[in-house]
């Protein structure tokens, strides 16, 4: 894989019932990379909830990570604790790597993480993917994103890492919109199957599903998508 640094943390503490996605356009796109995780689980009848809260162009700066950690009245996830068993953080699509941006990145990264574990909950950091017409960002990307992970024995989703593989095997499923920032279905669908296969530690292989938002795809590249994702997590992971 693209990547140079390795993951310093490989499973989560537990297999999470509870979740908050906080991100922005990459993570809201496509209807929600929370509906195709939910595709996956509710075809499995997994019990397993989750939130999303993104912000347009949002930078992890952006999000006051305490406030959507707070209690509210009649919020169902207040029910237990902690509010959420996971907190999954996707900054902007390339500000780890930006000169400009790195070092805000950085410092809201290490704020929400102590935020987030304050909380009760575990936090997992997402590394984005590369801009379509720049594939020399996956690496850059990925090492970036890691070694901030590590340095925090943070869980990190290799989602850049799985498009990437993509497009050296299959060049022709295009897993970004016309824009050549944000994903297509298919990319929004590889984004979900690698959070299912790192959460769950279970491959999605095998499911009906094939995505939602009135932009399901075709069997075989859904079921390309599964097998890919679940074999980059592993290979990621160093899982047998």
């Amino acid at each position: 894989m693209e990547n140079t640094v390795s993951p310093k943390v490989t499973q989560l503490k537990q297999v999470p019932k509870t979740g908050l996605y906080v991100g922005n356009s990459f993570t809201y796109y496509n209807c929600g990379v929370n509906g195709y995780v939910r595709g996956f689980t509710k075809e499995e009848k997994r019990d397993w909830n989750a939130r999303m809260i993104t912000i347009s162009a949002g930078r992890l700066s952006y999000h006051p990570v305490a406030d959507y950690l707070k209690q509210y009245p009649m919020d169902n996830y207040d029910k237990n604790f902690p509010k959420f068993d996971v907190v999954i953080l996707q900054g902007q699509s390339t500000e780890p790597i930006s000169q400009k941006a790195k070092n805000n990145f950085q410092e809201a990264f290490a704020k929400h993480v102590t935020t987030i574990r304050s909380n009760g909950s575990e936090p997992i950091a997402v590394v984005t993917w590369a801009l379509q017409d720049k594939p020399e960002q996956a690496r850059m990307l990925a090492d970036e994103i890691i070694k901030e992970a590590n340095k925090y024995d943070v869980f990190v989703l290799p989602v850049g890492l799985a498009f990437a593989e993509s497009l050296k095997q299959r060049p022709d499923l295009i897993l970004h919109a016309p824009d050549k920032r944000h994903p297509s279905a298919a990319g929004s669908y590889l984004y979900g199957a690698v959070i299912y296969s790192a959460l769950f530690r279970k491959s999605p292989e095998g499911f009906s599903f094939m995505g939602g938002c009135e932009k399901p795809l075709n069997e075989k590249d859904s079921k390309y998508l599964q097998s890919l994702a679940w074999k980059v997590v592993c290979d990621f992971y160093g899982w047998n």
